[in-house]
């Protein structure tokens, strides 16, 4: 059965790259290119998995999987950043996936995120 993914990025460039990435994939893939957009189509629709940027302009990515956990139970989520130095410790995700990303072990986690 086919799973719903969210990609969240500010970077169009990325948005192209996670689209062909998940184009290998039999699922649904929906878009955002910033935090409103993307905490909208939360609050609209299920999704199974968000994969999210960690700095947009108008938010953070953890707030977007807060809002996504806060919503739908068993829902999974991967981080994406450039720096997660930029943040305050205390809100420095325990794990994520920073730019540039090795393919191989974000479709990896991709994967298990979708099983």
């Amino acid at each position: 059965m086919p799973k719903r993914i969210l990609v969240a990025d500010d970077d169009p460039a990325m948005l192209k790259v996670y689209e062909r990435l998940l184009a290998r994939l039999d699922h649904s893939v929906e878009k955002a290119a910033t935090f409103a957009e993307a905490a909208a189509l939360i609050a609209e629709r299920d999704f199974d998995l968000l994969i999210t940027d960690l700095m947009f302009p108008d938010g953070l990515g953890t707030d977007l999987i807060e809002s996504l956990n806060k919503k739908r139970a068993g829902a999974q989520s991967l981080l994406v950043t450039g720096s997660v130095r930029e943040l305050p410790p205390e809100k420095r995700p325990s794990s994520y996936f920073e730019k540039p990303f090795d393919v191989n072990s974000f479709m990896a986690a991709v994967a298990a995120a979708l099983e």
